[in-house]
């Protein structure tokens, strides 16, 4: 049941250099793919499939019941504990889809402990495609925003980090059921590989459709969870928002 996907780095070595330089002069993902690949190279947890599963690799909330056309959240950037999971990784992103269906349209970042160092990737995917890495500065302490819209087939992902003073956003295309969304931190890896001690994410400001999160239709929470051990806890949602607690790893 799992498809896996490829970081950055393996997706470009799959391109031909005519591809590459047609991606390049279109500005096409592939070519963010290209640009992104040193950082790519360095990366430890590939992704595998990203919706949810039997797995239990999601944390946070999801909406339902409803056709989802906007997701957005703001949230900061955690200071990861890597003494205690030195070789660890998570994700928190926004996106549509997932929830109830095998594909997901989301924007986020990894946040990866790897011997025992702390490192933040942003990337953004339209998922089963590859993920697509870019080379902006995350650190611990920044303010994110990340927003997911789409009009008919045209998706719009943005994500936007206040203290580093960057935005970038993604235009897509295609047709998907865009029957969830959600703001979530999700374990990375083929099943659940151990969890990056975050600490804990603050998602404020989440709208979907425009609607708070506790008023944008069915509301679903899932923790992250290795058989029956529990890996992280939500708060109950308030505001437009929620706080997701790392328990262990």
């Amino acid at each position: 049941m799992t498809i896996h996907r490829l970081r950055a780095l393996a997706a470009v070595a799959a391109l031909t250099p005519a591809l590459l330089t047609a991606a390049a002069s279109t500005g096409t993902p592939a070519a963010a793919a290209a640009a992104g690949a040193g950082a790519g190279a360095t990366r430890a947890f590939p992704h595998h499939s990203h919706y949810l599963h039997d797995d239990q690799t999601w944390g946070g909330y999801a909406v339902t019941g409803g056709t989802y056309t906007s997701a957005s959240s703001s949230w900061t950037v955690p200071a990861l504990d890597c003494a205690a999971t030195p070789d660890s990784s998570v994700s928190p992103w926004i996106g549509i889809d997932g929830f109830n269906s095998q594909t997901v349209e989301q924007i986020g970042f990894d946040q990866d402990c790897t011997n025992g160092v702390a490192g933040y990737y942003p990337w953004v995917e339209m998922y089963p495609a590859d993920s697509i890495y870019f080379t902006k500065t995350v650190k611990a302490g920044d303010q994110i925003t990340a927003a997911v819209s789409v009009s008919g087939t045209s998706f719009t992902l943005t994500e936007s980090d206040a203290t580093q003073h960057w935005t970038k956003t993604y235009h897509e295309s295609g047709s998907y059921q865009l029957s969830s969304a959600e703001a979530i931190v999700e374990d990375l890896g083929d099943g659940i590989g151990p969890v990056a001690d975050f600490g804990s994410i603050s998602f404020t400001d989440v709208a979907f459709n425009g609607s708070p999160l506790e008023s944008a239709g069915t509301l679903n929470s899932t923790d992250l969870s290795r058989g029956n051990t529990q890996l992280t806890d939500n708060s109950r949602p308030s505001g437009g928002g929620y706080t997701i607690n790392w328990l262990q790893s």
